[in-house]
């Protein structure tokens, strides 16, 4: 059995990494040893780059797959926003059990530090009774009727202050 090497185990970690992001190759497992699963993916990753698949690394595949690697780790390392809100015609409900209350407990605790009246806010993921009382107080801040249910209009509201708080130095921890 050949013995790994460094240069194949880098090879198939880009490889593996340009699957991953792409899904155009096949997904190998890095080991260090040039059989027929990197061949394999060697061969589709030329086909797919217009490179003769003979399945063999010369310099132009190599070039190539350190190319599309890079851009590979490009595309990941930029943040993506995750957007947690239901739906727009969603509100929370009394005594509502779920992830989305989770995140506005966590908000508006983070959220004290700029509003001093708020009190610590027991992340239960309940709507319970003090994060009624927080939403109001927050919404009252904002603008928006004191209703003390989550709406589209309230999250993102929170969700343009608790960015802002995250952006100022003043508030940095």
């Amino acid at each position: 059995m050949a013995e790994p090497s460094k240069e194949v185990y880098e090879l198939q970690y880009m490889l593996r990494k340009i699957a991953q992001i792409t899904g155009e190759i096949p997904l190998i497992n890095p080991d260090g040893i040039y059989g027929e699963d990197t061949r394999d993916a060697v061969r589709a990753f030329q086909a797919q780059n217009g490179i003769a698949p003979s399945g063999e690394v010369n310099k132009q595949t190599w070039d190539a797959i350190f190319a599309r690697y890079k851009e590979s780790i490009y595309m990941t390392s930029q943040a993506e926003p995750i957007y947690p809100f239901p739906s727009p015609s969603y509100t929370s409900q009394s005594g509502e059990r779920s992830d989305i209350i989770v995140l506005i407990q966590l908000i508006l605790s983070a959220l004290a530090v700029v509003y001093d009246d708020f009190e610590d806010i027991v992340i239960s993921g309940e709507n319970d009774e003090a994060t009624r009382e927080a939403l109001k107080r927050f919404q009252g801040y904002n603008g928006l009727p004191q209703t003390g249910v989550l709406d589209k209009r309230t999250w993102d509201a929170a969700a343009k202050s608790f960015n802002a708080y995250y952006n100022n130095s003043h508030y940095s921890s």
